[in-house]
């Protein structure tokens, strides 16, 4: 087992214990970030006015960490490897050692004077087992309490940005929803930063400006930051992988003032989404008062947002591409029978709510199955897709062509009376590469009738058409009339 999965738990319950009120969720959230260098460095270097040491049975110092090392002028490699009585002078590394020694055997807290510092801390004293439950080292967790009022303000606030951060975490972790993701990076990011308003935006689908992919705090749908141009600070974000903080929004330009209109902000802050070094996306944060400047502690803080808001834009890109893959036909790129089945009832509603009407045909390659057989599937699959190909170029932009299965396709006609269907499904038959022909059914939705029941008109009149000797385009008898 690492150090750092004995050190996160047990930090998150030394915090707990420091009678500073930091909450339960910092421990939660410690227990999940245990291989996380940079959150360390954000929760426990940042961590106000304490040190963190792990010591073994020969109270010899293996880590150390804390701001409050350079608060008494120490640096961690002054403290690692040493014992702690090469740290400490005599009597008081004697009054530590012992509690030092009895924390190997359970957990201990007690108040310290250091007549080194001359300062009073706050010790919590936590053994570390490993997967066997075998004690070999104890986490010390020492905080300055000196100034006790200053300490609980600076904790309070810390944990504050921990309980964000734990929250979404927790979000991205417990949701598969991606829009539940960078929804709760917004709302992180809004807590940490104290402001009302804060939004995540990603790359339009063409590339060519960015988008509002989610929001808190304001409605901003709509909005888009060119990437050429007049330049946003948006943009300047995104391409110099800089964060750029906005004091005073009334000196901004033309392409930010509808962001700062809707939002009523005075200040703003454009922090990069990176993957691997190069910007995916931005995360602003906007408040309404003006800001003078971005806090030091917010800056570690938006990083890890940030990198959060790249998880969250990963994986809604990740299952954006798996709905497709599940829509979409391998061999000829067409939506395949499951995007038909679920296009189909949209098309009837939208025929319903708009008084108008809906084809739907049933196609099939004539002979197909002789054609494979002479010329081999590999031949077949290539017909397929050029099929496919051809068939594509002669349709509307709403015309939906699916793959149906084997060398079967279904179309829907939206808006397309009979007549005008039938006209539709000749230019495809005469577009069939190959000299191959094709035979069609087609039917016209009868108000009454669900999905299942169109089809199945259709598909009745493509056997029909093959029956009565293919190569032809055969209307379906009309619906029977429910009693």
């Amino acid at each position: 087992m690492g150090l750092n999965e004995l050190v996160y738990p047990a930090l998150g319950a030394c915090l707990v214990a420091v009678a500073i009120r930091l909450g339960s969720v910092l421990a939660g959230l410690l227990r999940r970030l245990r291989e996380s260098d940079e959150l360390y460095r954000v929760l426990v270097e940042h961590l106000p006015r304490a040190t963190a040491v792990v010591f073994d049975r020969e109270l010899r110092i293996e880590r150390a960490g804390g701001s409050g090392l350079a608060a008494i002028g120490r640096k961690a490699e002054d403290l690692e490897g040493r014992s702690l009585y090469e740290i400490l002078p005599q009597d008081e590394a004697e009054y530590l050692a012992s509690h030092y020694r009895a924390a190997l055997g359970g957990e201990a807290v007690l108040d310290h004077h250091s007549s080194t510092t001359g300062h009073d801390y706050r010790l919590h004293l936590l053994p570390l087992a490993d997967a066997r439950g075998r004690v070999s080292r104890a986490l010390a967790l020492t905080l300055d309490v000196t100034e006790r009022r200053v300490v609980e303000r600076e904790l309070g606030q810390h944990a504050v940005d921990v309980g964000a951060l734990s929250e979404t975490m927790r979000a991205l972790a417990g949701s598969p929803d991606p829009s539940a993701g960078r929804t709760a990076v917004c709302e992180g990011a809004r807590t940490v930063a104290g402001a009302p308003v804060a939004a995540l935006l990603e790359l339009s689908r063409h590339g060519s400006g960015l988008t509002v992919a989610a929001s808190v705090g304001a409605k901003l749908s709509g909005l888009v930051w060119p990437l050429t141009g007049e330049p946003s600070r948006a943009a300047q974000a995104f391409t110099g992988a800089e964060p750029i903080f906005v004091a005073d929004a009334d000196g901004e330009g033309d392409v930010d003032r509808e962001f700062y209109e809707r939002t009523r902000a005075s200040s703003a802050l454009w922090h990069p989404v990176l993957h691997e070094g190069t910007a995916i996306g931005v995360l602003v944060v906007a408040w309404r008062r003006r800001v003078a400047d971005v806090s030091p502690r917010l800056a570690p803080l938006m990083d890890v947002l940030a990198a959060e808001a790249a998880v969250a834009v990963g994986r809604g890109e990740l299952h954006e591409h798996l709905v497709r893959m599940a829509r979409t036909d391998d061999l000829t790129g067409l939506p395949n029978r499951r995007a038909w089945e679920e296009e189909l009832p949209r098309e009837i509603a939208r025929a319903w709510r708009g008084d108008t009407t809906v084809c739907v045909a049933m196609l099939d390659l004539d002979r197909f199955k002789g054609y494979n057989d002479a010329r081999g599937h590999q031949a077949g699959d290539r017909l397929l897709k050029k099929t496919a190909a051809a068939w594509h170029s002669e349709l509307r932009p709403y015309d939906l062509l699916a793959r149906y299965g084997g060398e079967e396709f279904g179309l829907i006609l939206p808006g397309c009376g009979l007549a005008e269907a039938v006209r539709a499904v000749e230019r495809l038959r005469a577009a069939t590469p190959e000299e191959m022909s094709c035979s069609a059914g087609i039917a016209e939705w009868a108000r009454e009738e669900d999905p299942a029941a169109l089809v199945g008109r259709a598909d009745q009149a493509l056997y029909e058409a093959k029956r009565s000797g293919r190569n032809r385009t055969m209307p379906a008898r009309a619906a029977p009339v429910s009693g």
